[in-house]
C-alpha cells in the first residue's frame, strides 16, 4: 500500500508514517530471522535460497518498505514470495521467514492485491506441507485446519497493518489540509488587514487633513470679505492651521500619536479644538470637563478627539448653528463625549451627501475600541452626538 509522507509548509512538524517510524524494527526482525534460519537450516539449497532472499530484500525490499516508488513493492514480492516458498519446501525451518513476509505484503501493496497474495502464500505453504507429509486423510484434515487458522491469522494481521497505514495516511492528509487551510486563512487575514489599514488611513485623512484644509479654506474665504485690518490676522490663522495640518500629515505617515495628544492632555487638546472653532466660525462654543481626568489608552483618546473634531467641523460647515457645547465626562465605568449644537439639524437615517465618512467614520472608530456613538438629531432642532467609551481596566 502506498504511503504518504507529509511535510507541513506552515510550520507543523513532519509527519512520519507509522511503518516508517518503526521501519528499523522490521529490518531487525528480518535480519534476526534470517540469521536464525541460517543456523537451523542444514540443507545447502535452503541456505542458497535464504542468501538469495537476503540479497533480494537488500535490492528491492528496503526501497519497497520506504514506498519510494510504485513498482518496488510488486518487484520485491515477485522475488520474495517464490524464494520463501522454495526455502520452506527445502527446509521446514524456512517457515520462519513467512512471519516477516506476510507483513511485507500488506506494507508494500494495496489491500486487494495483498489479500490475493496472502491467500496464495497460505495455499502454497499448505500444499508444500501436505506433499511433504504424504496424502494421508488424517494429515490432510489437520493441514487443512491449520491452513484455515493460518489464513485467518494472516488476514487479520494484514488488515490491522493496512488500517494503521490508512490511518497514518489520513492523518498526514489532514495535517496537510490543515496547513493549507492555515496558509489560506493567513492570506485572507493579511488581505483583511490591508483593507482595514486602507480604511483607517482614509478615515485619518478625512478626520485630519481634509478638515484642516477645510479650515484653511474657511479662513481664506473669510479674509476675502473681511475688513483690510483683519486680513493679516486671518491669513496668519490659516498659516498656523496649515502648519498643524502638515504636522498631522507627518504624524500619519510615521504612525505616531496625533500631534494634539503628543504634547498635551485630552482636555487641553479638546480646548484647542473648541478655541479654533470659535476663531474660525465665530461660534459661541464652550467646553465642560467633569470628573477626574485620567490617562486613557491612546486609541481611546484618539477616538474621543477625532469624534469631537469631526462633530465640530460638521457644525461649522453644515449646521448654521450659533452655539455649540462640548462636554467630556470621566465616569467610573468609562468616558463620554457630548457635542451639541442649536443648528438646523438633520435626519441621521439619511446617508450623507458626497460619500464622506462623517458619522460612519465615528461609529467605525468607536466600534474598534468597544465604544458606541449615538446621534440625536432632527431637522430644525439641532443635533447632539454622544460617544461613550468603556473603561479599559
Amino acid at each position: 500500500m502506498q504511503g504518504v509522507r507529509a511535510c507541513d509548509p506552515g510550520g507543523l512538524h513532519d509527519v512520519a508514517h507509522e511503518w516508517d517510524r518503526y521501519g528499523w524494527a522490521w529490518h531487525a526482525v528480518f535480519g534476526g530471522l534470517t540469521v536464525l534460519t541460517a543456523v537451523l537450516a542444514a540443507d545447502p539449497v535452503a541456505l542458497v535460497l535464504l542468501a538469495a532472499l537476503a540479497v533480494w530484500y537488500a535490492l528491492f525490499g528496503l526501497r519497497a518498505l520506504r514506498r519510494d516508488t510504485g513498482w518496488a513493492g510488486p518487484a520485491y514480492l515477485a522475488g520474495a514470495a517464490p524464494l520463501t516458498i522454495g526455502l520452506y519446501a527445502s527446509a521446514p525451518v524456512g517457515a520462519l521467514m513467512l512471519f516477516v513476509l506476510y507483513p511485507h505484503v500488506w506494507a508494500t501493496v494495496r489491500t486487494r492485491p495483498a489479500i490475493v497474495i496472502t491467500v496464495a502464500l497460505v495455499g502454497a505453504c499448505t500444499t508444500v506441507a501436505i506433499v511433504r507429509s504424504g496424502l494421508h486423510a488424517a494429515a490432510l484434515a489437520t493441514w487443512l485446519v491449520l491452513a484455515a487458522v493460518s489464513m485467518a491469522v494472516a488476514l487479520l494481521l494484514g488488515l490491522w497493518i493496512a488500517r494503521i497505514i490508512a490511518q497514518s495516511r489520513r492523518r498526514a492528509e489532514l495535517l496537510a489540509e490543515l496547513a493549507a487551510t492555515r496558509a489560506s486563512l493567513e492570506q485572507v487575514s493579511r488581505e483583511a488587514g490591508v483593507l482595514a489599514e486602507r480604511e483607517r488611513l482614509a478615515r485619518e485623512i478625512h478626520d485630519t487633513l481634509a478638515q484642516g484644509f477645510t479650515s484653511v479654506l474657511l479662513l481664506l474665504e473669510a479674509a476675502q470679505s473681511a475688513d483690510p485690518g483683519t486680513v493679516p490676522e486671518l491669513i496668519g490663522r490659516a498659516r498656523e492651521t496649515a502648519r498643524e495640518n502638515l504636522a498631522e500629515a507627518r504624524a500619519l505617515v510615521a504612525a505616531l500619536t496625533p500631534p494634539d495628544l503628543s504634547q498635551t492632555s485630552l482636555p487641553e487638546a479638546l480646548r484647542r479644538l473648541v478655541d479654533r472653532a470659535i476663531v474660525q466660525s465665530g461660534l459661541i462654543a464652550d467646553l465642560a470637563v467633569t470628573g477626574v481626568p485620567r490617562g486613557l489608552p491612546t486609541a481611546h483618546e484618539v477616538a474621543l478627539l477625532r469624534t469631537a473634531q469631526e462633530a465640530l467641523t460638521n457644525v461649522q460647515r453644515h449646521s448654521g448653528a450659533g452655539r455649540v457645547s462640548v462636554a467630556l465626562a470621566y465616569e467610573p465605568t468609562g468616558v463620554s463625549l457630548l457635542v451639541a449644537d442649536d443648528g438646523c439639524g438633520f435626519d441621521p437615517a439619511r446617508p450623507a451627501n458626497g460619500g464622506g465618512y462623517g458619522l460612519e467614520g465615528m461609529r467605525a472608530r468607536a466600534t474598534r475600541i468597544g465604544g458606541t456613538v449615538t446621534v440625536d438629531a432632527a431637522p430644525g432642532r439641532g443635533a447632539t452626538v454622544r460617544l461613550e467609551v468603556p473603561d479599559s481596566q
